[in-house]
C-alpha cells in the first residue's frame, strides 16, 4: 500500500525575502515581476519582522513588497513570476 505524500511546508517569510532579493540582484526590475501570495502569506508578510515598514507599501489598493507588486490568492504556494504571466 502506498502512502499519501506529505506536502511541502509553505515558504517562510525569510525564504520569500531571499527569493525576491535574488531576483532583484540578478537584474530583474521590480516592475517586471509579480509576487504571487497565498492568502496566508499575504497576511503574514504584513506583520513579519523580515520586512521593514518602508519595504511594504500600498499603491491603488495593491501591496508592493520591495517594489514588486503582489497578487493575493488563487495560488497554492507563494512565489515570484514574470509580470506578463500574471496579467493573463
Amino acid at each position: 500500500m502506498s502512502k499519501t505524500p506529505i506536502p511541502a511546508p509553505p515558504p517562510t517569510m525569510a525564504q520569500i525575502r531571499k527569493r525576491l532579493d535574488e531576483a532583484l540582484t540578478n537584474g530583474h526590475q521590480p516592475k517586471d515581476l509579480v509576487l504571487r501570495l497565498t492568502l496566508r502569506d499575504a497576511s503574514l508578510i504584513k506583520r513579519s519582522p523580515v520586512f521593514a515598514d518602508d519595504e511594504i507599501r500600498f499603491v491603488d489598493g495593491v501591496m508592493h513588497v520591495l517594489g514588486v507588486a503582489t497578487v493575493t490568492g488563487q495560488v497554492q504556494e507563494s512565489g515570484i513570476a514574470a509580470a506578463e504571466a500574471a496579467a493573463s
